[in-house]
């Protein structure tokens, strides 16, 4: 047996030399950048808020660029996902969630890589970058750094990885100018030490970030056609779902506050990659389910698969406190 103790304080001095080698050399982009990253393992909503910051900033007559990892795509990059008119790569290639943000977001320019300083140098014409899933890509200055904090799933046990959900100490959020709550019992500032006292952590005394709540909002449901459906033909129905998300119990919780009764659901890892195989078993364990329900960023990756043709897809919102985006874009 491995001492947990030991490993997770290994991962933190291994962490900490990272952030420091990093941060001394810290390279800087000549327009305004945006970081959206978390400080758990697995979803907090990053995507959606992603997207959300994207479209405000085209609404407000600016050419954003999203700069992201494209965590499991073959290409290492940097290379475009899309230059403003959809994508040029597939889920295989790219990672599912730069296709899906691609998808979303057919004007502006999406570049994947590791290294988001030499990624950003490909971008033709933005005046703002987004990076996404950045809070620890230290390598790069940014002007806003948000994190989003999942509430229902808090700060679990408050340890670092492996002996918990964390990435760093609850100590770093202090680096935050902007936390974003989603699914959240609580507000108000106290929010953070609530969820810190959960976790049986000490709240970190020097947080002075400003907290902004938001929610996921179910817009609709579309079928592989594309053609759009009410959310309320799922009420009171069967639904077998399945997904491969980093919080699926989020999902369920969405598909039965909408009113489904939830006969079954499967769930695959984050990134998942779908075959034959498991569609097939999808199908088995649907039994008599009306419906058969999936994510947006999961049905990206079955869509030229014929067994497709029976999925629905649930297309979410990023809804949020109206004062945030004018803190974000200084306006």
């Amino acid at each position: 047996m491995y001492d947990m103790n030991i490993i997770e304080h290994l991962y933190n001095i291994g962490l900490t030399l990272k952030r420091n080698r990093a941060t001394k050399r810290q390279r800087r982009l000549s327009c305004r950048v945006i970081s959206v990253g978390n400080i758990t393992l697995g979803g907090t909503g990053k995507t959606p808020l992603v997207i959300a910051l994207a479209q405000e900033a085209l609404r407000l007559g600016l050419r954003p660029c999203i700069l992201t990892r494209g965590y499991r795509g073959k290409t290492r990059g940097p290379c475009f996902v899309s230059m403003g008119n959809g994508p040029l790569m597939d889920v295989a290639e790219a990672g599912d969630e730069p296709v899906l943000m691609a998808l979303r977001l057919p004007q502006v320019e999406v570049i994947k890589g590791p290294n988001r300083y030499e990624a950003a140098q490909l971008s033709q014409n933005a005046d703002i970058f987004i990076l996404d899933d950045a809070f620890q890509h230290f390598a790069l200055h940014r002007d806003i750094d948000i994190v989003l904090v999942d509430c229902l799933r808090g700060f679990g046990n408050g340890r670092l990885f492996p002996a918990g959900p964390l990435r760093e100490p609850l100590a770093q959020l202090a680096r935050a100018n902007i936390i974003v709550t989603t699914r959240s019992d609580i507000t108000g500032s106290d929010i953070i030490t609530t969820l810190c006292n959960r976790a049986g952590a000490t709240c970190p005394a020097d947080i002075t970030t400003e907290i902004y709540n938001a929610q996921h909002r179910p817009t609709c449901l579309r079928s592989s056609d594309g053609k759009d459906l009410p959310l309320s033909v799922i009420a009171g129905q069967g639904v077998f779902a399945f997904c491969g998300i980093g919080n699926p119990d989020a999902f369920r919780l969405t598909l039965q506050a909408m009113g489904a009764d939830v006969v079954g659901m499967m769930t695959f890892p984050d990134h998942h990659r779908y075959d034959n195989s498991d569609l097939k078993k999808i199908f088995k364990k649907s039994g008599n389910a009306q419906w058969i329900i999936t994510t947006e960023k999961d049905i990206i990756k079955i869509r030229q698969n014929p067994l497709a043709g029976k999925v629905l897809c649930l297309l979410i919102d990023f809804e949020i406190d109206g004062g945030f985006y004018k803190r974000v874009f200084g306006i």
